[in-house]
């Protein structure tokens, strides 16, 4: 996972109407989550580099997919100086009914050795307006040890988090996200009969996630 996303997906959206536009969306999200970026130069350009950037420091976002047939947008964030840390930013858009969405808010940081979850808001999304959600839908909480069977010896979980990272993806068709492991078992030689599997997937139905049991895909 070495790309810095921000995704807006919608499956079988209406026609799109003012206010429902993915760059609208990006306008409504709050400043903190996107670290800064400035939002409208992004948008008339296509890419934005912050001022702070240094000689030793060059960071650059660039919108790589654009479609609001479809409802996808992607920021891509890269180092030019070499650096490989990166954020992403993952947005996705539910449709609830024809006048309302959910929109949920996703950010992954770290470098492609080692990185994870470090963000996640639900909002409703009607009338233009883009509201936080009491409670944020999606379990906070998640992570390794719920893909491993019950009784995976301690011992084992340790060595299984030198070699895996976790995290949210919002990218999936239609009303589903996915929370995704991602391992390197055979490097460390790990067995990996104790996995359950490497997704777990949340279905978004009467405007609640249902959790599905983990299983296992080579996507």
């Amino acid at each position: 996972m070495n790309k810095i996303w921000i995704i807006l997906l919608i499956s079988g959206a209406p026609a799109l109407v003012n206010g429902q536009s993915m760059f609208d969306i990006l306008k409504l999200i709050p400043q903190d989550l996107l670290e800064g970026i400035d939002v409208d130069s992004l948008i008339k350009n296509k890419s934005y580099y912050p001022p702070d950037n240094t000689e030793e420091e060059i960071i650059k976002y660039t919108i790589a997919v654009e479609n609001d047939a479809i409802g996808v947008l992607r920021i891509e964030m890269s180092f030019e100086t070499g650096q490989r840390a990166f954020i992403i930013h993952e947005l996705k858009r539910i449709e609830i009914t024809d006048k309302e969405f959910l929109v949920v808010y996703s950010r992954v940081s770290g470098a492609p050795i080692v990185f994870a979850q470090s963000e996640l808001q639900t909002y409703l999304f009607k009338n233009g307006i883009l509201t936080k959600t009491k409670d944020p839908l999606l379990p906070l909480t998640i992570g390794l040890a719920d893909f491993l069977k019950r009784n995976t010896p301690d011992s084992l979980i340790q060595k299984y988090s030198q070699y895996s990272n976790h995290c949210y993806e919002l990218i999936y068709e239609g009303r589903n996200i996915c929370y995704v492991l991602y391992e390197n078992f055979d490097l460390g030689n790990l067995d990996k009969s104790w996995l359950l599997g490497n997704k777990i997937e949340f279905v978004f139905r009467k405007r609640k996630f249902k959790r599905l049991l983990p299983y296992f895909t080579q996507e």
